[in-house]
């Protein structure tokens, strides 16, 4: 249980040596020892003693708002300094042609990932598919030609137009239009801008575990207040994976229902009860094995990998998953 979230309504305490929770009056023990990171999506209460405790076992707590939006956290020690990486990333920002392969690598990671939610329906006998798994294969072509940071974030946007285009191919109930993110207007794009938060956070949690500078990034740009660039950046190849293929098996089971959601006026946003099902179903889709480990590991080796690159071990390749 490395990540416990905390979706409704929670009282926090430190029992002896442990976490105690309670729901709805119902208490439940947790041993600190076997949690790295709290995420708590509704209104909750704890004390400093409960932070004393976390701080000591390098647990983190990220904060999200009653609107489902990532606010803040509470920041154990950094258990893991180590100024020679910290030196090569900024090295490393100060290199314009290694900076921009490296972000190359990673959204052509994303690419691929993208491509192969597509082609997973494609080979599975929707063929409509085809002609926009061409596009996005010609698209990534010209990835090369990108001589900035910015040229390559608007090749991926031109790919994403045509990649979420295609999402009515798959389920008609995935048409929903165009992205708009705050606020969201309609159940998918909410469901986008949240499970993308819940990614954001993940991997900020799992970036926290190497010794890497989390605003030291190449994609998006380090000078962003108040985020975890870096996370941005290794985020990308793992939100095809974790939220969109996610989306669709909500949709295609037909598991969304009408009380997950507040909508008036143009606006969409979950409800309680609806934070608290996608969050279960995300944490669940986080622990899924994929070649014999989680995809919760697999963003940490992402870390990992950048890591041996800066380091001069191995040159950093982003994950991808198998077509």
């Amino acid at each position: 249980m490395e990540t416990l979230f905390i979706s409704r309504e929670a009282q926090l305490r430190q029992r002896e040596n442990t976490l105690a929770v309670t729901l709805d009056g119902k208490t439940r023990a947790v041993p600190i020892e076997k949690v790295g990171h709290l995420v708590l999506m509704a209104e909750s209460t704890l004390n400093t003693r409960l932070l004393t405790l976390c701080g000591k076992h390098g647990v983190r707590i990220s904060v999200f708002d009653y609107y489902g939006y990532f606010k803040g956290s509470f920041e154990p020690i950094d258990q893991n300094p180590a100024g020679r990486v910290k030196l090569a990333q900024a090295e490393l920002l100060l290199n314009e042609v290694q900076c921009l392969s490296l972000a190359r690598e990673m959204v052509e990671g994303a690419i691929h990932n993208l491509r192969a939610n597509l082609l997973y329906y494609r080979y599975r006998g929707n063929l409509a598919l085809q002609p926009v798994i061409d596009e996005i294969a010609r698209l990534a072509e010209l990835l090369p030609r990108a001589k900035t940071t910015a040229a390559l974030m608007g090749f991926e946007g031109t790919i994403h137009q045509s990649y979420y285009a295609a999402w009515k191919l798959i389920d008609p109930a995935l048409d929903f239009g165009l992205r708009v993110r705050r606020p969201p207007n309609n159940p998918i794009n909410c469901l986008l801008s949240f499970l993308n938060q819940l990614t954001y956070t993940v991997v900020r949690h799992e970036l926290f575990k190497t010794h890497l500078e989390e605003a030291f990034s190449v994609l998006h740009s380090p000078l962003m207040a108040g985020r975890s660039s870096l996370s941005l950046d290794l985020a990308e190849p793992f939100k095809p994976i974790l939220v969109d293929a996610l989306i669709f098996r909500l949709v295609r089971r037909r598991m969304l229902a009408e009380s997950w959601f507040d909508q008036h006026e143009g606006i969409c946003l979950l409800t309680e009860t609806g934070r608290r099902h996608v969050t279960e179903q995300f944490a669940a889709r986080l622990e899924e094995n994929y070649q014999g480990r989680s995809f919760r590991e697999w963003i940490y080796r992402e870390g990992l990998a950048i890591e041996r690159h800066l380091l001069g071990v191995a040159d950093y390749e982003s994950f991808k998953r198998r077509v």
